[in-house]
């Protein structure tokens, strides 16, 4: 998950009503003797869901090597029984739960990757109720979660109308861009609703995600013509061309809402104390729900380097700095209506649960891309509480009520898909 806002309080998530139509279809598939065998199995399997947690874990997966994660996946996705199961041309991993043939295909996703580099230590602690470990709640509890998912639709033996395409997928995070998903939806146009797995953001209750926050990732490359610190001086520097242009780019005003950033989070360059550098390079992210605002802070960021680049220019009388911006990173921003049918369907999973019905601010995950597409897409919880994400010393997830995300997220995939026998499925 790429984090978009503060991991928020229950107290700051929306409230909403489930639509009648909605709630109703659930409330009669939650009510079949299969379902309810299948939401039994998640909680009475919790500890096993958990065990699969920690191992899945423990093999490292950082972006771009996720492969024996993968391998690990596929063996586990054959073990609950799916059909088709198999790894990808772009590393994903995939298997089907076949439904009559008369329903939509739904996606359930979860990433494979995880933010940390190799060589991090993934040993888990614990402390005051809390498992301690890099990446244990972005994935590793969505991917177990999602585990649970399909074995109990197996061990209840539930017939859906439509397939249910279970997705371990491949860069999400960082530099990832994506990647897995968007080889996905490439390869399959028949995708009719999304749903991905993220750690619940909320300390209490399992929210939805309805908005994706779109990002645009820049490399900038400074370069000038460099040269000796004594000798040279009067050459213009690389590294002090990127200093103006970083004070440029921090005195842009954003509004607050609706919320567009911008970061500069890496800067390099430099070859010693005493040369004039020659290269210096920049590493930016701009984020926005809104497409709009988030294309005006972009080209304000582009004039921002620019004026660094003639300034620098300028105070050594020279034209021999020069900028290129190259695009590393393109999210889209995309957005659900409150009242569609896949976010209709996710809060009635709760609320005919007795459970609050819950919708969370943007965040950036693998449903902005569906969204983008116009395919109905959805974030929604693993289970369990969760903090401290890309933190390698402070990551952490806890048991609260931990059975509620995966439970919330089969009703609301066989709504969508449909169960045989009762009413049409809500996808369309």
């Amino acid at each position: 998950m790429e984090l978009h806002e503060t991991a928020a309080t229950q107290s700051r998530h929306r409230r909403r009503p489930a639509g009648a139509g909605a709630g109703k279809t659930l409330a009669r598939i939650a009510a079949q003797p299969a379902v309810q065998q299948a939401l039994a199995y998640i909680e009475t399997n919790e500890p096993a869901t958990q065990r699969d947690m920690l191992a899945i874990n423990a093999i490292p997966a950082p972006t771009f090597a996720e492969a024996a994660r993968a391998r690990d996946y596929e063996r586990r996705l054959k073990a609950a029984g799916l059909a088709d199961v198999h790894i990808d041309e772009a590393g994903n991993v995939l298997g089907s739960y076949k439904g009559s043939g008369k329903g939509p295909l739904v996606v359930l996703a979860a990433h494979l990757d995880t933010v940390y580099p190799a060589g991090t230590n993934l040993t888990v602690r614990e402390k005051d109720g809390r498992l301690y470990a890099p990446g244990i709640a972005d994935n590793g509890r969505s991917l177990a979660a999602m585990l649970a998912i399909a074995h109990a639709l197996r061990d209840a033996r539930i017939q859906t109308e439509g397939d249910v395409l279970f997705v371990a997928n491949v860069g999400e995070e960082g530099r990832g861009d994506l990647k897995g998903v968007k080889h996905l939806f490439k390869q399959r146009k028949d995708i009719k609703a999304f749903i991905g797995l993220e750690p619940g953001l909320g300390v209490d209750g399992d929210p939805v995600t309805y908005m994706g926050a779109g990002s645009r990732r820049f490399k900038v490359t400074m370069r000038g013509p460099g040269g000796h610190s004594y000798e040279g001086f009067g050459l213009p520097s690389a590294i002090h061309a990127a200093g103006r242009a970083i004070a440029h780019i921090d005195d842009i005003r954003v509004p607050a809402q609706p919320k567009v950033t911008f970061n500069v989070g890496v800067v390099q360059g430099g070859q010693s104390v005493n040369s004039i550098s020659a290269e210096a390079s920049l590493l930016i992210d701009i984020r926005s729900a809104d497409g709009p605002l988030l294309a005006r802070v972009e080209q304000q960021i582009k004039d921002a380097i620019q004026l660094g680049v003639n300034e620098t220019n300028q105070r050594w009388n020279s034209q021999a700095i020069s900028a290129d911006v190259v695009l590393i990173g393109d999210r889209p921003a995309g957005k659900m209506a409150t009242d569609s049918i896949i976010v209709r369907t996710a809060l009635a999973a709760a609320t005919i649960q007795g459970r609050p019905a819950l919708l969370d601010s943007a965040h950036s995950t693998d449903a902005n891309l569906p969204m983008s597409l116009g395919v109905p897409a959805i974030t929604m919880s693993g289970g369990g509480a969760s903090g401290g994400y890309h933190s390698e010393k402070l990551e952490w997830w806890a048991p609260k009520n931990a059975h509620t995300g995966p439970q919330n997220v089969l009703l609301a995939i066989l709504g969508l898909v449909g169960v045989r026998g009762l009413d049409a499925p809500l996808a369309k």
